[in-house]
C-alpha cells in the first residue's frame, strides 16, 4: 500500500489490516453489529504479514482487557486532580483485575449441568422444612 507524501522508509512496508469482532456488538446509537478495527502497518519488508496480524490481534486482545477492567473494577472512573493520585487508581484497578483473573482461573465456573436443578416445588418445601428447624416465627 502507498500513501501520498509517506512513502515507507528503506526496507520497510505498509499494509493496512482490517479487523472484525468475533462477535456482534452494540455500538453507537443502539445498532448491534460487528465491530471493525483498521491498523496501518509500517513493518520490515521481509517480515511476514501473518506475523502483523497476529500482533494486531495481540492490542485487541489489550483492547477488550481495558473495557474489561473499566467494566469491572473502574479503571476508568477516576476523578483526580493529580498525577499521583490517578497513578495509584490505575495500579489498584489492575492489580484487582488481575486478582480476579486469577481467581476465575482457579475457580472456573460449573458447567450448567452439573448444578442440580430443583423444581420450584422441591425448593419451597425445602424452605419451609429450614423454617421448621430454625423455629421461625414465620408459620
Amino acid at each position: 500500500m502507498t500513501l501520498p507524501g509517506q512513502d515507507p522508509a528503506e526496507g520497510f512496508a505498509h499494509h493496512l489490516l482490517i479487523r472484525c469482532s468475533t462477535a456482534k456488538k452494540q455500538l453507537g446509537g443502539g445498532r448491534i453489529d460487528f465491530e471493525y478495527a483498521d491498523f496501518l502497518v509500517h513493518h520490515r519488508g521481509e517480515a511476514a504479514l501473518p506475523e502483523a496480524v497476529r500482533r494486531a490481534g495481540v492490542r485487541w486482545k489489550m483492547e477488550e482487557n481495558n473495557e474489561t477492567a473499566k467494566r469491572i473494577t473502574g479503571l476508568g472512573q477516576y476523578q483526580v486532580r493529580r498525577w499521583n493520585s490517578w497513578h495509584r487508581h490505575v495500579t489498584c484497578s489492575m492489580l484487582a483485575l488481575a486478582f480476579l483473573t486469577v481467581q476465575r482461573a482457579h475457580h472456573p465456573e460449573p458447567a450448567p449441568d452439573a448444578v442440580p436443578q430443583e423444581t420450584p416445588e422441591q425448593a419451597d418445601e425445602a424452605g419451609k422444612a429450614r423454617q421448621l428447624e430454625e423455629g421461625s416465627p414465620c408459620r
